[in-house]
């Protein structure tokens, strides 16, 4: 998870707690006519502009960022300081106030109130990760959000669905209550609830139409700004090959002789982790690069096989900030006549790696996914059809005959809670697979066939070099590093507390160690690696049971169909 969306969930939440305590309040307080919507609508934009007033001020208390005067910046970072001169000399604007988080984890972000009272923060992630070219155009990409106002455009862009939501949320409470506060019971009131119920309808689809155009709009705005950076730099290759590093974590430093003495080095001192045996490792790093140093073709074209082919990638773009990293290459591709330079990556050669890997198509898996995912969930759905089927054969407009009796239904009800812990069961195995091989993460990064449902159980090893949110210090997941790329490992317990004390007491301790890591790899908006156990150098091991917190549904589900049963045999 990039910072910048993280720092934004992180504000959203606050707010949409404020928001749903205090509309929650004015549903039942506040008088149900016109005055009384206005009045929550007030509300709603009253909510907005505290988020847009305060946020950057919340953002800056729980990130560890090092603020840096503008004069050391330039002598630290001359090739960034110039950059950022530049725009404020084109643009007219002040400078931003610029920050370092002191983590590795490559990212790089803006907020603030306009374009003269901007923040832009970068990681030593960025500084060590990515060359000065890459960092300028990351830096310049930042920049074009300042530019642009983004910060002012969004938060009225978002403000429009709220508004829609709430004007659904009152007509469909003022219609369900309003009939407890009135002292009429006429034909005029019945059909004024009506009036509300579609007003409610029509708002909460109109809600989420604008939502997903929000999204859209959020997306564009990222395109938006990566053409500023490849203005800046003169060469859109330089962002891509950014995002390359960024996003996918591919890595690739120096010469191919570097690179593997450099991997040769790292083994030895892995092997008293027994990850590696020296005399029998393999040129892991190598396999990412071409004959020159750089990153290969055909490694860069499978990473990104699963933006470009892969089913979950359309799902994840449609509700997504931004777009995935490939589509933004593509379009920084077709920028690069304009300046003259070839295409570093034109993901030519994609397609064929993924029908290599999966087939022409990707759609049983996808289905297969959906199945599995949603299985509980379609169960309970059949019940409640069952169920209804059931209320019309009891009253009489069906003919079920015998069957239309209370204790069908209570046997009814129990099977079906067994049957869906069974399905929780059977989610939980397809899921949380076994079968755990070593692996690395440039294997990890360029299989094509994988989602947040289908994982690909391995075993990394390498250095944890960050937390998964840099600089947040709530942050329970970690960011690592093999010889072959970085990877996100999330350390999701599924129990929030423990999450909280985790990333309090132990996140920031792993930091720096030599680690081997068994889980799940899996792939959503970006690559990420969920954890089963963590084994450190010491000899320290960390288990997480967010796979065993799945079974307590399965239990709860067993719990209601044996009580359910014993009603049917026993009282019913």
């Amino acid at each position: 998870m990039g910072l910048k969306l993280a720092s934004t969930l992180a504000v959203m939440f606050l707010f949409a707690l404020m928001y749903a305590v205090v509309f929650t309040i004015g549903v039942w307080f506040l008088p149900s006519n016109l005055f009384g919507l206005l009045l929550m609508i007030a509300f709603t934009v009253g909510i907005v502009l505290l988020q847009y007033g305060i946020s950057p001020l919340i953002v800056g208390w729980i990130y560890r960022i090092d603020w840096i005067e503008y004069e050391e910046y330039a002598n630290r970072y001359p090739h960034l300081a110039d950059a950022v001169e530049k725009v404020v000399a084109i643009r007219e604007i002040k400078p931003p106030k610029l920050g370092i988080i002191h983590d590795l984890n490559p990212q790089a972000f803006t907020f603030g109130w306009t374009k003269n009272s901007a923040r832009l923060v970068i990681t030593d992630g960025i500084l060590h990760y990515l060359d000065d070219n890459e960092q300028r155009a990351v830096v310049a990409h930042e920049l074009g959000h300042i530019v642009h106002n983004d910060f002012i455009l969004m938060t009225v862009v978002f403000a429009i669905p709220l508004v829609l939501l709430t004007i659904a949320r009152w007509s469909y409470y003022t219609a369900r209550f309003s009939s407890f506060r009135s002292s009429k019971d006429d034909d005029a009131g019945s059909y004024i609830g009506l009036a509300l119920i579609v007003v409610a309808v029509v708002s909460y689809i109109s809600y989420w139409i604008g939502f997903l155009i929000s999204l859209f709009v959020s997306r564009i705005r990222e395109y938006f700004a990566d053409q500023h950076a490849a203005e800046l730099t003169e060469n859109p290759n330089y962002l891509s090959t950014a995002l390359v590093k960024i996003a996918y974590g591919l890595l690739a430093n120096g010469t191919k002789k570097e690179i593997k003495q450099h991997q040769k080095s790292k083994v030895r001192a892995l092997r008293g982790l027994g990850i590696f045996d020296p005399k029998k490792a393999k040129d892991v790093a190598v396999q990412t690069m071409d004959r020159n140093g750089k990153l290969s073709k055909h490694s860069v074209e499978a990473a990104a096989g699963w933006d470009l082919f892969n089913p979950w990638a359309k799902y994840f773009q449609t509700f997504s900030t931004h777009p995935l990293p490939a589509k933004r290459i593509q379009r920084l591709n077709e920028q690069c006549a304009t300046y003259g330079v070839p295409i570093e990556y034109d993901f030519s050669g994609a397609r064929k790696i993924k029908e290599q890997q999966v087939g022409k198509s990707m759609a049983g898996e996808f289905i297969t996914d959906l199945f599995v995912y949603k299985l509980p969930t379609l169960i309970f759905i059949i019940l409640i059809a069952l169920s209804a089927g059931w209320i019309f054969g009891f009253l009489g407009f069906l003919p079920l005959g015998t069957l239309a009796t209370i204790n069908t239904i209570v046997l009814l009800w129990a099977i079906g809670f067994f049957v869906m812990g069974f399905g929780v069961i059977a989610r939980t195995s397809f899921m949380y697979r076994s079968g755990f091989e070593p692996d690395n993460v440039v294997e990890l990064i360029t299989t094509i066939n994988v989602s947040p449902v289908r994982p690909r159980p391995s075993i990394i090893e390498g250095v944890i070099v960050g937390k998964g949110i840099a600089g947040y210090w709530l942050s329970e997941d970690l960011y690592f590093q093999d010889n072959t790329g970085l990877m996100y490992i999330d350390y999701r317990f599924g129990f929030r507390l423990m999450d909280f004390w985790w990333a309090l007491r132990r996140a920031d301790q792993l930091v720096g160690q030599k680690v081997k890591i068994q889980g799940w790899y899996r792939r959503g908006p970006s690559p990420y690696f969920q954890v089963d156990t963590i084994w450190t150098e010491s000899g320290r091991r960390f288990r997480n049971y967010s796979k065993h917190m799945t079974y307590i549904s399965a239990v709860l589900f067993f719990i209601i169909g044996v009580f359910l049963f014993y009603l049917w045999f026993t009282v019913l």
